[in-house]
């Protein structure tokens, strides 16, 4: 799995930003991982995208997704368009894997299932069976701007499809360490009105915080967007450096200074620990 965040914010400036971030881990069952995977994807009209799940079906998804949005001519899209193009992507998704398990067990087709009222009943509850367990494993964060107003949705598949806007705080996460990065941007108390220096403080401390799940990587990918624009943020040594030195000026306290044996005789003093 993974985990991918999505935090609307300000730049400072009145000018709405979202920061969308994703690790890079891909982990096969408990035999092997690859942390150079990229899980952020550009799509039409300067929209973006994080993905979690399996990773064939989250190709599969995003692919139909970038092609439906491509279609629409106006130019920009508007959420209510965002929102039907992410459904209408997992259901297509989710035909072709319905057609595959159907000509591969009862030897039907899904359109024989739909349509063709003399199937056997057997045919048709096996049929019935197998569509019931397809899953499509796949949660996305979908996010931009359309009239200079941020759109940003989250989408978590599985035996159903769930698509929800996230504004109002403005924290999407998905993935295995999406609990994790949520309590942590809770605690942080972030918001969209924070500004950009202090969301992306946050955002790479929930990146890291949700690393006590093994799944999550300890690599990410980062893109800023605004209305019209979008950039990929570049990891260099200089911009690690900065968020370090914010890490260590505004962030937690440590608890290193508490291993001097004189804290741990104040512990023992004051509850009557004799031991």
């Amino acid at each position: 799995m993974t985990v991918g965040i999505g935090l609307l914010c300000s730049d400072g400036r009145d000018a709405n930003k979202i920061l969308l971030a994703a690790d890079m881990r891909a982990s096969y069952g408990t035999v092997s991982s690859n942390d150079q995977t990229a899980k952020l994807t550009e799509l039409p009209k300067f929209y973006a995208a994080a993905l979690a799940g399996k990773i064939s079906q989250c190709e599969d998804v995003i692919a139909e997704l970038h092609y439906r949005m491509e279609q629409i001519t106006e130019p920009e899209i508007a959420p209510e368009l965002v929102r039907r193009a992410i459904s209408d992507s997992y259901f297509k998704v989710y035909t072709e894997m319905a057609e595959q398990e159907l000509r591969n067990g009862p030897r039907i087709t899904l359109d024989q299932f739909w349509h063709d009222s003399a199937l056997v009943p057997s045919v048709r509850q096996a049929a019935d069976r197998i569509l019931k367990l397809i899953e499509v494993d796949v949660s996305l964060i979908v996010a931009g701007f359309y009239r200079n107003t941020p759109v940003q949705f989250v989408a978590e598949g599985g035996a159903t499809v769930d698509v929800r806007a996230e504004i109002t705080p403005g924290n999407a996460v998905i993935g295995s360490g999406q609990m994790a990065a949520l309590n942590w941007l809770n605690y942080r108390k972030q918001n969209w009105s924070l500004g950009l220096a202090q969301s992306l403080l946050h955002l790479t401390e929930a990146k890291q915080f949700s690393e006590v799940e093994q799944t999550v990587g300890p690599l990410r990918q980062t893109i800023l967007l605004w209305h019209g624009g979008r950039k990929a943020l570049n990891w260099t040594t200089e911009a690690q450096n900065l968020l370090q030195g914010w890490w260590h000026k505004f962030g937690l306290p440590l608890s290193d200074g508490l291993k001097d044996e004189k804290y741990n005789q104040n512990v023992r003093d004051i509850f009557g620990i004799t031991q």
